[in-house]
């Protein structure tokens, strides 16, 4: 393995666009919260699609670098994973529909279809979670972080108990508070 460092104005640029990434990922919870209801499929899937697309740029980048400095095109394409990626132009694909029909408790895909069923068993998995499983701290810790980053950027820590559930809030809040004053660093 190669132990060079990333070159610093490339490390500068993946962070940035990380940074929007997570802002873009808060924003699309953001919009799953009751209270915009009203907005909630144009804004998720304004801010889903967003973050995909500067996730995107970011790997193209750091392709780019590898590419530029001599890294093999199978390797390359390799490491893009290019045979799991889909557009997004096409649509929901049927395994999607699969999905959210066992999300929402529709009928079964025809049975002889064992990709239908899986993903039918998936989106089932997802609403019987949802309703009876326990609270996933790690996805409990993350929405916080989001949401409390968002919340100290935007100077609007009192806005996190508006409209979040009270357990995510009061973490969203310590995040926050947090971040509200640089921390020395360890020595």
């Amino acid at each position: 393995m190669e132990d060079t460092p990333m070159p610093e104005p490339l490390r500068r640029a993946v962070h940035q666009l990380v940074s929007e990434v997570a802002l873009n990922c808060q924003e699309v919870l953001r919009y799953t919260e009751p209270d915009v209801a009203h907005d909630w499929k144009r804004m998720t899937l304004y801010r889903a699609t967003d973050a995909a697309d500067t996730m995107n740029l970011a790997a193209l980048l750091i392709a780019a670098y590898c590419q530029r400095t001599g890294m093999a095109m199978n390797t390359l394409a390799s490491y893009l994973q290019v045979r799991q990626e889909r557009s997004r132009a096409a649509g929901p694909r049927e395994a999607e529909l699969n999905q959210v029909a066992g999300m929402l408790g529709t009928p079964l895909p025809p049975a002889d279809d064992e990709t239908a069923q899986t993903r039918f068993s998936w989106g089932s998995g997802y609403a019987e979670q949802g309703l009876m499983g326990e609270v996933d701290e790690q996805q409990l810790f993350t929405e916080a972080c989001l949401h409390g980053l968002r919340a100290r950027l935007c100077d609007d820590v009192e806005s996190l108990d508006g409209y979040l559930p009270p357990r995510v809030a009061q973490l969203a809040r310590k995040v926050a508070t947090v971040l509200e004053e640089p921390q020395p660093a360890a020595t």
